[in-house]
């Protein structure tokens, strides 16, 4: 009888180590859901601040032929200025 009695415990606290790890499972795949959904998030502000970024230096690129043609046209009106000349271009 008594060796009967110690094996029901064991069978319940080996019964409860199984629920406990059942549930440590349950808790790291919902962790791990959670981590890849954040993955997901981040990758998606990243494409979306890259257009941002692709925009800006388009811009920039721009910006850097206008100032280079404007220092032409400036020049050039220094140059005619010089030369007693009215240069309206």
């Amino acid at each position: 009888y008594r060796l009967r009695q110690i094996q029901m415990q064991e069978d319940r606290i080996n019964e409860e180590i199984m629920k406990e790890r059942e549930q440590e499972i349950q808790h790291i795949h919902k962790s791990m859901y959670q981590v890849n959904e954040i993955y997901k998030d981040l990758a998606h502000l990243v494409d979306t601040q890259q257009e941002g970024i692709d925009q800006v230096e388009t811009q920039m690129e721009g910006a850097k032929e206008n100032t280079k043609e404007g220092l032409k046209h400036i020049e050039k009106a220094n140059e005619s200025q010089k030369e007693g000349q009215c240069v309206i271009s």
